[in-house]
Formats: structure tokens, C-alpha cells, sequence
């Protein structure tokens, strides 16, 4: 029960993290300076566009991991990659959190943490 709980809720952070892919590589001007909680004339600078569509490759990675490690990975081992990819996902979520909007302690650091607390206790 608590493997089903944990791996759902790894999978909505993993879904979580192919959405931050769109916003940051493919989103228009407006939704990313609304995502990121900065103007417009920021976003529209091309070296910061640059930076941020690296980010979103890093997102989608993250997801991509998160959705391959609960496919492929058997259960023992697997509590071990999702506490590790959990950690990833929480200190991100801190770090976003106090650099570019405190939404983002909602938005990833909580999620990463309930999932990293119910892998451990897998």
C-alpha cells in the first residue's frame, strides 16, 4: 500500500516535471515570466531564454527518470532511486522556492519531500 502511495506520487511529480519542460522549452514569453514570477522584459532577453530552456531540459529529464525508474527498476532497488531522485526534486523545490517564487515550496519541495519520507519508510 505504501509502495502504491509513494510510486503515485512520484509519477505526479515526474508528470509535474514534463509540464515544467513546456513551460520553460516551448510556453510563450507571457506564461514563463508568469511561471518563473519575473517580468516579461526579462524573459524576452535570449541569453536568459537560453538558461531557462536549459532548465527545462533538466525538468523533463527528471521526469523522464522519475516514469523510467517505476517502470524498469524492481521494488527494492527502486525505493532507493526514488528516495535519491526525491532529494533531487525537494532541494530543487527549496532552492526555486527562495530564488524565484515561494510557490515553488508548494509546487515541488513538498511534493519531493512526502515522496522521499514515504520511499524511506518503504
Amino acid at each position: 500500500m505504501l509502495l502504491t502511495i509513494t510510486v503515485l506520487i512520484s509519477l505526479l511529480i515526474a508528470l509535474e516535471h514534463i509540464y515544467f519542460l513546456y513551460i520553460e522549452l516551448f510556453a510563450p514569453y507571457e506564461k514563463v515570466a508568469t511561471f518563473f514570477s519575473l517580468p516579461e522584459k526579462i524573459i524576452e532577453n535570449p541569453i536568459v531564454q537560453k538558461f531557462i530552456q536549459n532548465l527545462g531540459l533538466f525538468s523533463g529529464f527528471v521526469g523522464l527518470v522519475l516514469i523510467l525508474t517505476i517502470v524498469i527498476v524492481p521494488n527494492d532497488p527502486m525505493k532507493y532511486v526514488l528516495i535519491f531522485l526525491n532529494l533531487f526534486v525537494f532541494l530543487n523545490g527549496i532552492y526555486a522556492g527562495f530564488v524565484f517564487s515561494r510557490k515553488f515550496f508548494l509546487l515541488e519541495a513538498l511534493p519531493g519531500l512526502l515522496a522521499m519520507i514515504l520511499a524511506i519508510l518503504i
